[in-house]
C-alpha cells in the first residue's frame, strides 16, 4: 500500500507566503553570520525577527492560539536550558 503524503498545513497561497518568509529569514540569518559590526548585526536580527513575526501572524490568523503555543514552548525551552546550565555549574564548582 503506497504511503500517503503528509497533510498540508496551509493552503497553496499561505504555503507560498510562508516559504518566502522562511527563505527571507534564513537569508537574514546568513547575513548575520558575516556582519561586520554591531549595527549591521542588529539590522539583520531585526529583519529575521520581523519575518518570523509575520509568519507567526499569518498562522495565528488561521489557527488562533498558535502564538500563545509558541510562547509556552519558548518558556519551556528557557526553563530547560536554565536548569541544564544550573546543573552544569553545580557539577563544575570545586568542593571545599
Amino acid at each position: 500500500m503506497p504511503e500517503s503524503p503528509p497533510p498540508k498545513l496551509f493552503d497553496a497561497e499561505l504555503h507560498e507566503a510562508m516559504q518566502q518568509l522562511f527563505d527571507e529569514t534564513i537569508e537574514a540569518i546568513q547575513l548575520a553570520k558575516v556582519s561586520p559590526d554591531l549595527d549591521d548585526l542588529a539590522a539583520t536580527f531585526a529583519v529575521a525577527l520581523l519575518k518570523l513575526g509575520l509568519a507567526t501572524g499569518f498562522v495565528e490568523q488561521r489557527h488562533p492560539g498558535f502564538a500563545r503555543d509558541i510562547e509556552e514552548k519558548r518558556q519551556r525551552v528557557i526553563k530547560a536550558l536554565t536548569h541544564e546550565q544550573e546543573q552544569q555549574q553545580s557539577t563544575q564548582q570545586p568542593k571545599h
